[in-house]
């Protein structure tokens, strides 16, 4: 391609210059022509001078036998060669040869002649013999005849310089024309050589590539029929126009059958009004390839699937046919029915599934897929399940999210098949927190192996959580004070003594009983007395820190244990419940009669050597001595 193009930049460089070269010729053809002309006239300008020169001497030789002889012919003759004169003048004042010096020198020889007219006339006209001898004599004395005589020569002269000076003109344009000329013949010869040389190798050329075109036509052909793949064409109207090997032995016709028949008449029946669109789409949009997958019967009355790309096959830009390459994808498109059932039975028992059914992705932080129990269960929907990170502060509880991240730390190193059970709080969409009781195992993993999703179950266990503390509430305390019950009491005594054994921290206990409880109950009735209580257990659980316990031991009997503090320091906040228990009135919301309540303390505090039982034996002790000291007192146990 690249040579070609040189070559045909080489023919039109050399055309070019050929053209050049003709112009320049045929100007120069004009401009001999033109010079010619000149030459001609300048010829004419000589022969013209000549014929002044000879007729002004005959007149003037005329005039002087007439002045002499008075011959009637001579004067005759004088005026016969003046007209002439005259009439040569005429022509050569006509004439185009011109110059600065020429037209100097014919306006001189004008007057001249204008001269010897006059001057020669008056001697034609004069009677008298004597005074015409007397006019020729001043004349020739006066030399006009020889300023005359001057005058033409000089205008000879400058002609025949003219003359030389145009001849050799025309020679030097005659000779550029010749080698213009024989330039021309040399490059007509040199590019009709190029052109015979160009047009062997054409045919060479074409020669080889067509031998390479049957050559790959013969390939191509061989390459079709021995493909594994179908290779058809059809016509515009959709029939067989080529069907190769492959195509044949999955459609289970023969060629004859097949060549001819339209190619809808194998699709499927509710699938034909869709191919025939696809191919009217191919052929108005001349789209160049495109792919379709359509199913189509066999000679057998079998189902197959093709996939099959499309090629437009198109002559002077105008759609004459198609090729399409197709290929059988009846097991795929199986497989994929098989998938696309698979999947829709797994969304299905997703969404069916009791709880929250999720896919979590521990790289990316966020949940990827959620059943729609995500809005039962929290009033979120799927899409809102949001970024973890972004989401951890309003979604899970503070108190959960150390908890929540090392579950998520600890399934990240898990094998398969490993179940994970972790139980943490998340806000519902009104605002609410519920429990969430989650089993979560590895989904997918990472090249490196590593756990990147995981697949869990959340039940909502918020009742179940609430039921459960609530009887672990009324198993633990009592409902009537809100104070620990007997049993409870007792294990938080033998946990707080343990620990301050291990410390060597001091604890302090109180006993303390209400005062004449039973009159209370005789007297007020019942309600009165459990009045009393819950004022009790309201007092001492304001009083007492987190850290310390107390609890009701059984009838009107009470007791709570201080960490950390001595004797004095219990002593001192046992006197506050004391006070303030005195400072309440009973009985102001019914009909009966207010009355008020005390109480009664004994203090003791630990020793090493004591267990449970001994310091509660010396906390009762000190409770004796302050009932037999009168009662409605706090007394410590020495």
């Amino acid at each position: 391609m690249e040579q070609t193009n040189r070559i045909r930049a080489f023919f039109g460089a050399g055309f070019a210059v050929l053209l050049g070269v003709g112009i320049a010729a045929v100007f120069q053809t004009f401009v001999w022509e033109s010079s010619a002309a000149v030459v001609s006239r300048t010829y004419e300008t000589l022969n013209r001078l000549d014929g002044i020169a000879y007729s002004s001497k005959a007149a003037e030789a005329a005039a002087l036998r007439f002045a002499s002889t008075a011959d009637v012919k001579a004067a005759e003759e004088c005026r016969s060669e003046l007209s002439a004169v005259r009439g040569l003048l005429a022509a050569l004042n006509g004439s185009s040869v011109e110059g600065p010096a020429f037209q100097s020198l014919k306006s001189r020889l004008s007057e001249l002649l204008d001269v010897q007219y006059v001057s020669v006339g008056a001697v034609l006209e004069s009677p008298v013999a004597a005074t015409v001898a007397r006019v020729m004599t001043a004349r020739d004395a006066s030399g006009a005849r020889t300023q005359l005589q001057t005058a033409i020569d000089s205008l000879r002269i400058e002609a025949r310089q003219m003359l030389d000076e145009r001849i050799a003109y025309q020679a030097a344009t005659s000779a550029r024309a010749r080698r213009l000329f024989l330039t021309s013949g040399i490059i007509c010869s040199i590019l009709i050589i190029v052109a015979g040389w160009q047009f062997s190798l054409d045919l060479g050329h074409r020669e080889r590539f067509g031998r390479a075109r049957a050559l790959r036509t013969e390939n191509y052909r061989q390459a079709v029929e021995l493909a594994t793949d179908m290779v058809v064409r059809l016509d515009m109207q959709g029939r067989f126009t080529y069907c190769n090997p492959a195509a044949l032995q999955l459609l289970h016709y023969g060629e004859q059958e097949v060549i001819g028949r339209s190619f809808s008449k194998l699709v499927r029946l509710d699938m034909r009004r869709e191919v025939e669109r696809f191919y009217l789409r191919q052929a108005a949009r001349k789209r160049k390839t495109s792919y379709h997958e359509f199913p189509i019967v066999d000679g057998h009355g079998r189902e197959r699937w093709v996939g099959q790309n499309v090629q437009t096959l198109t002559e002077d830009d105008r759609v004459v046919g198609f090729q399409a390459i197709a290929r059988d994808i009846t097991e795929r498109k199986r497989i994929e029915a098989d998938l696309a059932t698979a999947h829709s039975f797994t969304r299905r028992m997703a969404a069916t599934a009791p709880g929250i059914l999720y896919v979590f992705d521990l790289v990316e932080r966020r949940t990827i897929y959620a059943n729609r129990e995500l809005a039962v269960v929290l009033g979120y929907k799927p899409e809102e399940g949001g970024d973890f990170d972004q989401i951890a502060m309003r979604l899970f509880h503070p108190d959960d999210l150390s908890a929540l991240r090392q579950h998520h730390e600890t399934l990240r190193r898990a094998r398969d098949g490993d179940i994970q059970r972790i139980e943490y709080r998340a806000r519902h969409a009104d605002g609410n927190w519920v429990w969430l009781s989650a089993w979560e195992s590895p989904f997918a993993r990472d090249a490196d192996g590593r756990v990147t999703q995981v697949v869990g179950t959340a039940q909502d266990v918020t009742a179940h959580n609430a039921a459960r503390e609530r009887l672990t509430w009324q198993a633990n305390y009592d409902t009537l004070t809100r104070l620990s019950n007997r049993q409870h009491f007792w294990t938080r005594l033998q946990s707080l003594l343990r620990r301050a054994s291990m410390e060597h921290t001091p604890v302090a206990l109180c006993l303390f009983d209400i005062d004449l409880f039973k009159d209370i109950n005789d007297q007020f009735g019942h309600s009165a007395g459990d009045e009393v209580l819950e004022a009790i257990g309201t007092i001492v659980r304001s009083e007492l820190r987190s850290e310390d316990a107390s609890g009701r031991l059984g009838g009107d009997e009470f007791c709570f244990v201080l960490p950390n503090v001595d004797q004095d320091e219990a002593a001192r906040l046992a006197e506050r419940i004391r006070e303030r228990l005195n400072t309440m009135a009973f009985g102001m919301s019914g009909a009966g009669v207010p009355f008020t309540a005390s109480a009664t303390f004994g203090v003791a505090a630990w020793q090493h050597h004591m267990g449970a039982r001994e310091l509660m034996e010396a906390a009762d002790r000190a409770l004796y001595r302050a009932k037999a000291s009168g009662r409605n007192r706090v007394c410590v146990d020495v």
